[in-house]
């Protein structure tokens, strides 16, 4: 049996998901768009750097109660905010830049050097695929250590045995 509508449209409401990954956006998010995100445990709303804070509280409240799944999976969401906060921080960066171009290069170095060094102090520690490739490279380059003396030795031996002989 079909339901009847009463000649009205159906509002879908709540589904209108906007995308603002990846590039296509145009520009048109700031920092104090509020967006919904669907996380884990339901849906957050807030503007991009209330939600990284919400996921990092989060995660060190899973974090105390042991459960690092949910922990890590929370550290992932806030590590997404946090991404598209800085992305959003440097888009107004280069439209200022457009609007002001008389500024000195130097305030725009200076200001590439503070977000680079706020990157590297917000980072603990670098991607698990980045210390893996890490710790990778400080094998192979032991092993090369290892490998060089080895040859150096053996040099050394037979360059002994060579002046024996003689």
């Amino acid at each position: 049996m079909r339901q009847q509508n009463n000649g009205r449209r159906r509002q879908n409401r709540g589904s209108s998901r906007r995308s603002y990954g990846a590039g296509n956006n145009n520009g048109n998010i700031n920092k104090n768009t509020v967006i919904d995100s669907s996380g884990p445990d339901g849906r957050q709303r807030g503007s991009v750097s209330q939600l990284s804070e919400k996921y990092t509280s989060l995660a060190s409240d899973a974090a105390a109660s042991d459960d690092r799944i949910l922990a890590e999976s929370y550290l992932q969401f806030a590590d997404h905010y946090y991404r598209i906060h800085q992305e959003i921080e440097i888009n107004n960066e280069a439209k200022e830049t457009k609007l002001n171009p008389e500024k000195n290069n130097n305030e725009n170095s200076n200001s590439e050097i503070e977000v680079e060094n706020k990157d590297k102090n917000n980072n603990k520690k670098p991607p698990r695929r980045q210390r893996g490739y890490q710790i990778r490279e400080t094998e192979l380059l032991a092993q090369e250590d290892e490998n060089t003396k080895i040859i150096k030795e053996k040099e050394n031996s037979e360059k002994h045995s060579n002046v024996d002989n003689i």
